[in-house]
């Protein structure tokens, strides 16, 4: 990127944000479950994360987690329990009907951006993945999420 393109680029990356927030909110979660359990959702697939550690994930306070967490806790997608070593330590873990839920979840996101990626020349596919890589490992590089 040339000095002159930042401006571009920044208002190409905010238009794909709020684009992909909005598939997100009416195509993938479809007022089943809020972005943000969406989010969890996913994280949560690779295995249960001590509370923190989800926050951290989900780059927002250990508070505003646990809160989102009581809400799937509710709902019957995801058990908390207290680790033997420290009783301090909360380990939140997706139960069957939240694997099952956040498979779906995932699916319907893959789908989707299959769909955007077809009207992408297939020659051209590898570029967008590849840059894509990058940025998202620029970003993890440069803006690391907050401590919770």
């Amino acid at each position: 990127m040339s000095p002159g393109d930042g401006p571009a680029f920044v208002e190409d990356f905010l238009a794909i944000y709020r684009l992909f927030g909005g598939v997100e909110r009416e195509e993938i979660c479809r007022g089943t479950v809020t972005v943000a359990q969406c989010f969890a959702f996913q994280v949560l697939l690779s295995g249960p994360r001590e509370m923190s550690a989800l926050a951290a994930a989900l780059g927002s306070s250990t508070s505003a987690t646990t809160r989102l967490v009581e809400g799937m806790v509710r709902r019957g997608w995801v058990e908390r329990c207290r680790t033997e070593d420290d009783r301090r330590k909360v380990i939140v873990e997706l139960t069957a009907s939240g694997v099952a839920q956040a498979e779906q979840l995932r699916q319907a996101t893959i789908s989707r951006m299959d769909a955007v990626m077809e009207q992408i020349p297939a020659s051209e596919r590898h570029v967008v993945c590849r840059a894509t890589q990058l940025l998202r490992e620029a970003l993890e590089d440069r803006c690391p999420p907050s401590p919770s």
